[in-house]
């Protein structure tokens, strides 16, 4: 599997598949679950017996009976109550129930103490329009009212997913673009973003399933038998620390003022040990001045964002308050990166 951008998954097999019995007390007939062997190519590749894999959309466990299978502890959050039961049920069949944390509600509520941190956080994402039909349940996305809304629950469950994986361990959600009525909504290039505002990107695998007959698809729009795997790694980005140096010199003399903070501030002052991922100022915040900071910054072909965001301009400050900093960030044509965190308030 390493070699290739690709997986292509023959068939599920029946000794790993949800059993009828528990897909039939389901309120969506299962319809959503899994495949084991979607999950076990990265479970072996991105972790090691012993370690602990996450799923925070935990679904009816399947990323936690893959994990395992292959000698994982595993652990997961499930907002509605019935699946965990399922899940608790299908992993006993498989005598695999030890070795296996659940937790109910959703992951970005719980504290350092009721979530351990894990090495490797594998998930299939729920999906916006799906038309849930269980109880009700809070932090349920399935039950989005929105799609705004729906990225944004994401977004809250992925910085939480960010805060308890290990430096170094990889964030791996499988998810496809998905079409409502005539309408397609781009959820899975939506995540690559969310994902890549928390984690680095290592790369994409597209997954392939397969077709239920040999007749070719009258549908010329897609027949939607393949989603992504978005394979993001928690790690700190290299930037051009040389010239991360001169652009604060050149804000300087054009007249912003700031206080350098943090790693970046320490480096230069003694350029060794781990170099710094980014360049952390403050400023006051003075929505004038800061539109004037961000729009020169936006004019030497930085990007600007706010938790992800697209930041708009003319600056409307209120917009953006309680969300602490502005990134600034600028890739040349070598792939050369210079970051930049603008806090705004304490």
């Amino acid at each position: 599997m390493a070699s290739h951008s690709w997986l292509m998954l023959d068939r599920e097999s029946p000794r790993y598949r949800l059993p009828d019995d528990l897909r039939a007390r389901d309120p969506m007939g299962g319809r959503d679950c899994g495949w084991v062997e979607q999950m076990l190519p990265f479970v072996r590749q991105f972790s090691q017996p012993g370690d602990t894999v996450f799923d925070p959309f935990a679904g009816f466990g399947t990323t936690l009976l893959a994990a395992r299978l292959e000698g994982r502890l595993a652990s997961g959050c499930e907002v509605d109550a019935d699946r965990i039961g399922l899940i608790r049920e299908r992993l006993a069949r498989h005598d695999l129930a030890q070795g296996t944390t659940l937790l109910h509600g959703s992951c970005d509520a719980l504290d350092d103490a009721a979530l351990p941190p894990f090495d490797l956080c594998l998930t299939n994402v729920p999906y916006f329009g799906c038309g849930w039909t269980g109880a009700p349940a809070a932090s349920q996305l399935y039950d989005s009212q929105s799609y705004a809304q729906h990225l944004d629950g994401l977004r809250n469950v992925l910085h939480r997913v960010r805060a308890g994986l290990r430096e170094g361990g990889a964030c791996i959600a499988m998810v496809q673009n998905i079409r409502l009525g005539d309408r397609v909504l781009p959820l899975a290039f939506d995540l690559a973003r969310i994902l890549g505002s928390l984690f680095v990107m290592e790369e994409e695998r597209v997954l392939i399933y397969p077709h239920e007959s040999d007749e070719p698809s009258t549908d010329a729009r897609t027949d939607r038998r393949h989603e992504y795997a978005l394979v993001f790694r928690k790690q700190r980005e290299r930037i051009d620390l040389q010239a991360t140096a001169a652009l604060l010199e050149t804000l300087r003399a054009q007249g912003h003022t700031f206080t350098l903070l943090g790693s970046f501030a320490r480096w230069l002052q003694a350029p060794q040990g781990t170099p710094p991922a980014d360049a952390d100022i403050r400023v006051d915040a003075d929505p004038q001045r800061l539109n004037a900071l961000l729009q020169h910054l936006r004019e030497q072909g930085f990007a600007l964002t706010s938790w992800g965001d697209p930041v708009d301009l003319p600056l409307h400050l209120d917009s953006y308050r309680s969300r602490y900093y502005f990134r600034a960030d600028r890739i040349d044509s070598k792939g050369a990166l210079v970051r930049l965190d603008i806090s705004y308030e304490q």
